[in-house]
C-alpha cells in the first residue's frame, strides 16, 4: 500500500511540473531561441531573396509547318528564348534534318538532329531535351531539302535579354 502511495505521489507532482512547464516554458525558451536565431543580410553573407512582384519565367511555344522549310519566330525585342525542347514531325525522304537557330544579329547556330523513322511509314520523328539560347528578333528554323512536310515545335520560356 505504501509502495502505491508513493507511486501515486510521484506521478501527480510530475504531472504537475509538466502542467507549470507547459505554462512557463514556451515563451522563455521561444525568447531564448529568438535571441540565437539571426538572420543578418551583409554585403559579405548575403540572404537570397526574390522579388516577387517581378515577372518570372514566360512560357513560350512557337510552331511552324513547312514542304522542306519551317520558319518560327521572330522572338520578342528584348527578350532571349530559352530552347528547353523540341519536336519534329516529318515526312518524306528522310535521313537526316538540321535545326538552325537564326539569331537577331546575323549569325547562326546549326544543331544536327538524328530522325527515328515511323516503322511502315513514310514519316519520321525527333524529339530532344536540351538547351539553346535565341536572342530577340532572332527565328527558329527547321529545315530538311528531302522532306515533303516538315512540323515543327520549340517549346522553351522567354527572359529579359539583360539577365544572361
Amino acid at each position: 500500500m505504501l509502495f502505491l502511495k508513493r507511486g501515486l505521489m510521484a506521478a501527480g507532482a510530475l504531472a504537475l511540473a509538466a502542467m507549470i512547464l507547459n505554462f512557463v516554458a514556451p515563451k522563455s525558451v521561444h525568447a531564448a531561441v529568438a535571441t540565437l536565431v539571426q538572420v543578418v543580410n551583409t554585403t559579405a553573407t548575403p540572404v537570397p531573396t526574390l522579388d516577387v512582384e517581378s515577372a518570372g519565367r514566360n512560357a513560350m511555344v512557337f510552331s511552324c509547318d513547312g514542304p522542306s522549310i519551317c520558319v518560327a519566330g521572330p522572338i520578342p525585342p528584348s527578350k532571349t528564348f530559352v530552347l528547353d525542347s523540341i519536336s519534329v514531325f516529318e515526312s518524306g525522304a528522310l535521313l537526316e534534318m538540321y535545326t538552325t537557330l537564326t539569331l537577331g544579329y546575323g549569325g547562326t547556330v546549326n544543331y544536327a538532329l538524328p530522325l527515328t523513322n515511323v516503322p511502315i511509314s513514310p514519316y519520321a520523328v525527333a524529339a530532344f531535351n536540351f538547351t539553346a539560347y535565341a536572342e530577340g528578333l532572332s527565328l527558329l528554323q527547321i529545315m530538311d531539302p528531302r522532306a515533303s512536310s516538315i512540323h515543327a515545335v520549340f517549346s522553351g520560356h522567354l527572359v529579359p535579354s539583360s539577365t544572361l
